[in-house]
């Protein structure tokens, strides 16, 4: 309400001011921007919403300028060099999560780094990887965890038989402890079973990396993008390069298109994504 207040008296007052509006996922950014442009555009102003940078919006719009079908130019500061053969996101993870086992129990270095990517299994892979670097038996103990799409992201602080025990480390409730309790979970009504399965479980899913859709909506200032195959869309690709806060922190892995170049000569070490037309 007080940015609203703020930002809006100097429109009225006719006064310039540039405002940076930080908070994590959640927390109404968005919507204080939406409220904003309806309140200006009723007073008969004129509004232009635009993204932070020349790139992001010619990428979310879908008008970035494509070849040999739906492939475009990654920026080539934010790419993480690698042979043309080499798949390993070893360099990624070290860039997005640096010093990671002296940081491993802190929660304001785990909320401020993740890796996404596009699919489930490929965020799999890198989950598991980046368990394997956890020093010592109790490492899972600190993991990252989000029970669904619109949760906040947790630190584990302990297991229980029936519990965990978490700390919210993003959003509003950021630093507030919680217990998730084991739930029953049953497959879809539809299936064409004679009998029903029913299962306890937690709802949680590792989250040092996450699929880029469950990422949208939040803020990660060191952020890694991890794309061993095309993206889906523009909007995707979009919404994958706007989570960070900075192109110097913003981080990119992606597989080469050697059918365009097999010898690699022309791209170097550039790297090519496969963007679908909207």
């Amino acid at each position: 309400m007080a940015g609203y207040e703020e930002i809006l008296d100097h429109v009225l007052k006719n006064k310039g001011q540039v405002f940076f509006v930080d908070g994590p996922g959640g927390t109404g950014k968005t919507y204080l921007y939406k409220t904003l442009i309806a309140k200006v555009q009723s007073m008969d102003l004129i509004v232009v919403a635009i993204a932070t940078s020349d790139y992001l919006l010619r990428i979310g719009n879908g008008t970035e300028e494509a070849f040999e079908g739906d492939h475009v130019w990654l920026p080539d500061d934010i790419l993480i060099h690698n042979p043309p053969e080499d798949d390993s996101i070893d360099i990624l993870i070290d860039q997005v999560f640096p010093n990671l086992v002296a940081n491993c129990t802190s929660t304001s270095y785990m909320r401020e780094c993740a890796i996404l990517s596009t699919m489930n299994e490929h965020v799999d892979a890198v989950n598991a990887l980046m368990i394997d670097r956890f020093p010592g038996k109790q490492k899972i103990f600190y993991s990252f965890d989000s029970v669904d799409d619109d949760s906040p992201r947790l630190v584990v602080r302990g297991f229980q038989n029936n519990s965990i025990d978490a700390e919210i480390v993003n959003g509003q409730h950021a630093g507030k402890r919680v217990f998730i309790p084991r739930i029953p979970m049953s497959p879809s009504e539809d299936l064409t079973l004679p009998f029903k399965f029913k299962r306890k479980q937690f709802p949680i899913r590792l989250s040092f990396a996450m699929t880029i859709n469950k990422a949208q909506g939040q803020t990660i200032p060191n952020v890694g993008i991890y794309l061993p195959k095309p993206v889906f869309s523009h909007i995707q690709l979009y919404v994958a390069l706007s989570r960070g806060v900075s192109r110097e922190s913003t981080w990119v892995l992606a597989k080469r298109n050697m059918n365009i170049d097999p010898a690699g000569k022309s791209t170097k070490n550039i790297v090519y994504t496969d963007v679908l037309k909207l």
